[in-house]
């Protein structure tokens, strides 16, 4: 630290001993330039290498993320050529499918086209035969009843149409073979003739089938089936359109359930087993008692009885509730005295019908009973209760007592009974529900009070 000292004081002595002259730049001049000029480029050697330093962290970055870039591109590239290879793959197979489905359209066509002209063939020999069997006279009066045929057909006169086709065809069958008809003019004459039958079946079958069509216009309908010799046809016409017409009476008066809910069922049975009655009666008057047709009656009336228990259980009031036990009580009353009176037509349907409608009777006498157990119960209670307190200064008060509420209970008792079974309809089978849940309820109700 000293000498640096001496030196600059013994410089200083120097150019004072030696003062120079102005063209000789002082020694403290240069060497402060050259420091100055020495910091400056050390700052700036050191500012370049800080922004070569930065430079190269940017860069060394960059390369990283696009490093990273090209690998997710190197990757996608491979999932590109697998699809490619997948599609590529599709579509080879969907190639082969559209070669296999041109090929057996080509063939379906070759044999459409095969087929189409061998009827073509077929039908234009039978129509040229026709038209030579018809055309050798143009007043031939085939050719004039068919074209009237036709006509009518076209009017839907089908009365007129059924009469005249009726006629013709027995005309063909009281004839012999003879004369100048050949075997097929007559076979294509009465194909003529069946063709035209079937028109005048399906418009039969249409015109029988309208809402608003009578009971005789039914019936006229229905008699030109069977004089066509569609009897079968015109059997399950008349069902269909009885069962229609039950079933829109039936739609009609379900809204009104909920207001007759004692009697609902007495018209719901009354609805059903008077079709049924009105079909039986159609059936053997248009057809007569065949075995056949009385077993489709069987078979029609059997649905519509399981669709008319359906709608009793669907419709009933609250089981438990008295209204219940009496619509119970009426339906079972209604559709015996109905069953009664088609069995002397040779349709038993009792068993059916008890069969149907035992569960929902089961239900209404069980819970109408239990509804009765409990009035019961909450008598004897109250008469407990009233028990408690007898009177003071009776000598008798002890036994009298349990036989003044015995006798008070009995009679409520035999109240409730009687307001639950005046509704019953004393026919045996009611009779005998009703007396078999009463025992077993009394044997309940004595039991629980002798505990």
């Amino acid at each position: 630290m000293g000498r640096p000292a001496m030196e600059s004081s013994s410089e200083e002595e120097l150019e004072d001993d030696f003062p120079g002259h102005e063209w000789i730049t002082p020694q403290s001049s240069i060497r402060a330039a050259y420091q100055s000029q020495t910091e400056k480029g050390i700052r700036k050697t050191c500012s370049e290498l800080l922004e070569l330093k930065d430079a190269i962290e940017n860069l060394c970055g960059n390369m990283q993320s696009k490093y990273h870039a090209f690998l997710r591109i190197s990757e996608e590239v491979v999932e590109a050529e697998q699809e490619l290879i997948e599609l590529q793959k599709h579509v080879s197979a969907q190639g082969m499918l559209v070669q296999d489905l041109m090929s057996g359209v080509c063939r379906e066509l070759d044999m459409w086209q095969k087929y189409s002209k061998e009827e073509h063939v077929v039908e234009k020999d039978f129509q040229s035969e026709l038209n030579e069997i018809l055309s050798v006279d143009t007043q031939d009066p085939k050719v004039i009843f068919l074209d009237e045929i036709d006509i009518l057909l076209a009017e839907h006169k089908l009365e007129k149409a059924l009469l005249a086709l009726d006629t013709e065809e027995k005309k063909y069958m009281t004839t012999d073979g003879s004369g100048k008809e050949s075997d097929a003019e007559i076979s294509a004459y009465k194909t003529a003739l069946f063709k035209r039958k079937s028109i005048l079946e399906d418009q039969l079958v249409r015109y029988s089938e309208q809402p608003s069509l009578s009971i005789t216009e039914l019936r006229k309908s229905l008699s030109g089936l069977i004089k066509i010799g569609k009897g079968s046809v015109a059997h399950q016409v008349l069902l269909k359109t009885y069962g229609s017409h039950l079933h829109r009476d039936v739609e009609a008066f379900l809204p009104t359930c909920s207001v007759y809910t004692e009697t609902y069922s007495a018209t719901l049975s009354q609805l059903v087993f008077s079709a049924i009655s009105k079909v039986l009666k159609e059936s053997s008057t248009l057809f007569g008692d065949s075995p056949t047709n009385m077993n489709r009656i069987i078979q029609w009336a059997e649905y519509e009885i399981e669709a008319f228990a359906r709608l009793v259980k669907e419709n009933s009031p609250l089981p438990e509730s008295v209204s219940a036990l009496r619509s119970v009580c009426i339906c079972i009353q209604t559709t015996l005295a109905h069953c009664s009176c088609l069995e002397a037509h040779g349709l038993k349907f009792s068993k059916l019908l008890m069969l149907l409608l035992r569960p929902h009777i089961e239900e209404v006498l069980e819970l109408n009973f239990r509804r009765v157990r409990r009035k019961i119960i909450d008598s004897a209670r109250n008469d407990d209760i009233l028990r408690l307190g007898p009177q003071e200064g009776s000598p008798t008060s002890d036994s009298v007592a349990p036989k003044m509420m015995l006798t008070s209970s009995g009679k409520k008792f035999m109240s409730v009974i009687n307001v639950s079974s005046r509704f019953i309809d004393y026919s045996l089978l009611i009779f005998l529900f009703w007396i078999y849940h009463i025992l077993i309820g009394c044997y309940y109700i004595y039991g629980f009070s002798s505990m």
